[in-house]
């Protein structure tokens, strides 16, 4: 129902918290007098192993490499005084506060209120905003120009199979699933094409090509039904990171509303 990184996004500020917060370790390595941090290093370990790599001498001496690597590199780029170039300050000033906001997040969520009562409230007021939503069954064929995607009206009007047309002529990878979209809910639409697909009779084909960034766009309504709320139970992931989101939300706020900010 929302965004579902958001878990993900306090769960890798988490663990750099952590790693932060942790005793000093022995330095990775030192080059040229500066020290690499053993905190860096387990860092880039947990990074790598919570995307499924594994924890190991032969990977510990590969990111070990890397720092190193970089360490020379950032060491030449400030000899050369390219820290000091205005864009690149303002980029690292962008990542220092991106990487302070997020382990602010992390360090606070385990305060945030994400409990029975608030998933219940958050799925009886999802619900309700679903109640009269419906969901599209669509298929569609998309061609480069104009002249193709009429073309492949003319042929589906004249009783060319649908399905047949799109592994034939598409340009979209549905094609080969002979153009289908699945169900999709209005909102997950693009609006353009929304307000002629609402309109169209189950079984019918857009009479006339729209123009859209994938390129030109003839659909096929194939089914239309009331969109089925799942149960909280099966939603409840979804739920968490939802008042997860507002938590987050009301954080950031009483902080913005409690600074002294001028513009």
């Amino acid at each position: 129902m929302l965004n579902k990184k958001l878990l993900t996004l306090c769960a890798c500020a988490a663990l750099a918290f952590q790693v932060h917060a942790s005793e000093p370790l022995k330095p990775a390595a030192t080059v040229n007098g500066v020290k690499i941090s053993g905190e860096v290093l387990e860092l880039l370990v947990a990074n790598n192993v919570a995307q499924g790599g594994k924890d190991s001498p032969e990977l510990r001496a590969a990111l070990k490499t890397e720092l190193i690597a970089r360490e020379v590199l950032a060491q030449e780029a400030k000899k050369q005084k390219l820290d000091q170039e205005p864009s690149v300050k303002a980029q690292l000033s962008l990542q220092q506060g991106a990487l302070l906001a997020d382990t602010l997040i992390a360090k606070a969520a385990p305060k945030f209120n994400i409990s029975e009562d608030k998933l219940r409230a958050e799925y009886k007021r999802q619900s309700e905003l679903l109640a009269d939503a419906e969901e599209y069954q669509i298929s569609h064929i998309v061609t480069a120009s104009e002249a193709e995607a009429k073309a492949v009206i003319k042929a589906a009007k004249d009783g060319r199979a649908f399905d047949q047309l799109a592994r034939e002529k598409s340009t979209s990878p549905t094609g080969q699933k002979g153009g289908s979209l699945g169900w999709l809910m209005g909102n997950q639409i693009n609006p353009a094409l929304f307000n002629v697909i609402a309109n169209l009779a189950e079984g019918s084909v857009t009479s006339v090509p729209m123009a859209t960034p994938e390129g030109w766009q003839v659909i096929r309504l194939d089914g239309k039904r009331k969109f089925k709320v799942p149960s909280f139970e099966d939603s409840k992931q979804q739920l968490v990171n939802a008042v997860f989101a507002n938590e987050r939300a009301e954080f950031v706020q009483k902080l913005v509303k409690a600074a002294k900010v001028e513009q």
